[in-house]
């Protein structure tokens, strides 16, 4: 079942990348979108069943710093 989540949350992001861009959660298009809720879905059910997100890479925290200027969020992702 979590295999096959997984593989589903991959498609959703290649979706949303397509259509909304690469840093696609900066666009206001995306979010409340079908594609957004079935990414929602998704997450809610992988939580559900237990699944234990890995810890994100440091060029995955530069991107997400990236992302949260371009929202207008003061984040600190130090540890």
């Amino acid at each position: 079942m979590i295999e096959r989540l997984l593989e589903t949350r991959e498609a959703l992001f290649e979706i949303a990348t397509t259509l909304y861009g690469d840093l696609f959660v900066s666009e206001d298009r995306f979010w409340d979108s079908v594609t957004d809720r079935q990414l929602r879905e998704n997450t809610f059910q992988l939580i559900d069943l237990g699944y234990d997100f890995p810890e994100p890479s440091d060029e995955q925290r530069e991107v997400a710093a990236k992302i949260a200027k371009d929202l207008g969020l003061d984040l600190d992702f130090e540890d």
